[in-house]
């Protein structure tokens, strides 16, 4: 039998040959667009293509951004490059709106914007998480206060509680140093504070893309599955993965269809009662 599938849906007896599949998420790759150069030896009709594609992009930015001053917004917005592939978490909107910032040329704001959001990302996850972590030494300077500034303590919990990923802890931690050289005078700021905005963008993007991207090859994903992402069986248990991924996966077989709806995304399965637990890999080489 066909069903419709809901996102976060909650396992059940029988659903042993299922995994979550993330669906739910953003991005915006028209940067990556605009930044390809059209070859010569490519066949007329894709050289063409490329062009429409290009210049449709450069009317959706007009309108989003105004007209004044263009040129420098289309810079911009290419030297950003591609927003991430993102589960849709704590930081989506504020990214954009940083984003967007940069675009017209607002760089202080940016910067600030984009340092904040990191230290919003780790408060996000520390008191979302730490009730899970009661035991931890970290705990006791954690479980009361209601917001926090203090970078490394996050850190070093979040860390320690195996929340963060190493590359993760290692980008934040310099992305502090960024917070604490721009938050705090310095005069070089009211000369050039486009440079610091654009590092400091970059690297929180590269921070989103380390923690929060719904493909790749992070530890939570089963492996050799190509042009898809599912959860490992055993990453469900994780905390992390259990506040963030979950509510944006559905739950599915590998025989499972996806739809583009104006609405979104609707995706259909074939139901099964087998009571058969598939393991990642039988999962992954398509057995049912």
């Amino acid at each position: 039998m066909r069903i419709v599938v809901s996102p976060g849906g909650p396992r059940q007896d029988g659903d042993g040959n299922k995994r979550y599949r993330p669906v739910m998420m953003d991005f915006d790759a028209r940067a990556n667009i605009l930044a390809t150069e059209v070859q010569d030896d490519w066949e007329p009709s894709i050289r063409e293509q490329m062009y429409e594609n290009q210049a449709k992009i450069r009317r959706e930015l007009i309108a989003q951004f105004g007209e004044q001053g263009f040129d420098a917004k289309l810079q911009n917005f290419i030297d950003l490059g591609a927003k991430p592939f993102s589960i849709l978490a704590y930081h989506n909107q504020f990214l954009e709106q940083a984003r967007f910032a940069f675009i017209i040329g607002a760089y202080y704001p940016a910067l600030v914007g984009a340092c904040t959001l990191g230290e919003r990302i780790l408060n996000h996850l520390v008191i979302n998480l730490r009730q899970e972590f009661t035991t931890s030494p970290h705990y006791k300077h954690l479980y009361k206060k209601r917001s926090f500034d203090n970078w490394p303590k996050m850190i070093d919990a979040l860390r320690d509680w195996e929340v963060l990923l190493p590359p993760v802890v290692n980008d934040l931690i310099a992305l502090n140093s960024i917070r604490n050289n721009s938050v705090h005078f310095r005069h070089e700021l009211d000369k050039d504070a486009r440079e610091p905005a654009l590092e400091a963008i970059r690297l929180l993007e590269r921070i989103i893309d380390g923690q929060f991207s719904a493909f790749g090859t992070n530890q939570w994903f089963i492996p050799n599955i190509t042009g898809a992402s599912f959860l490992r069986r055993e990453a469900e248990i994780l905390p992390f993965i259990r506040l963030v991924f979950i509510p944006n996966c559905f739950l599915i077989s590998n025989r499972h269809q996806m739809h583009f709806t104006y609405d979104g995304v609707m995706i259909t399965d074939e139901f099964s009662d087998s009571r058969r637990e598939l393991t990642d890999e039988e999962f992954a080489s398509g057995e049912f």
